[in-house]
């Protein structure tokens, strides 16, 4: 057994399938390949291209719109919204 001390590396938690989708899409918006106003590919589109299931496109869907970088217009789609100044991300306080 192996008595010397190592040190405890923090646990990274893998990204999941939502998160990844979400990073692709505002990627995409950030980039200026989807402008704002432009209407993001549908649900079904989006779940083919990806290889993904709908729930997952839904949460990936939801987090763009907490972002504020979509706006969903019930029965019409999804539209990229102009992305605004980087919000400080109070996660990674450096001291």
């Amino acid at each position: 057994m192996n008595n010397e001390k190592t040190a405890v590396q923090p646990r990274r938690r893998p990204v999941s399938l939502a998160q990844e989708v979400m990073n692709e899409l505002a990627e995409r918006i950030r980039s200026g390949r989807y402008r704002p106003g432009d209407k993001l590919p549908t649900e079904p589109e989006l779940m083919v291209e990806q290889g993904v299931s709908r729930t997952v496109v839904r949460e990936a869907m939801s987090r763009l719109q907490a972002a504020g970088l979509v706006e969903t217009r019930h029965g019409v789609g999804t539209f990229a919204r102009a992305p605004s100044a980087p919000k400080l991300d109070l996660t990674t306080v450096v001291t």
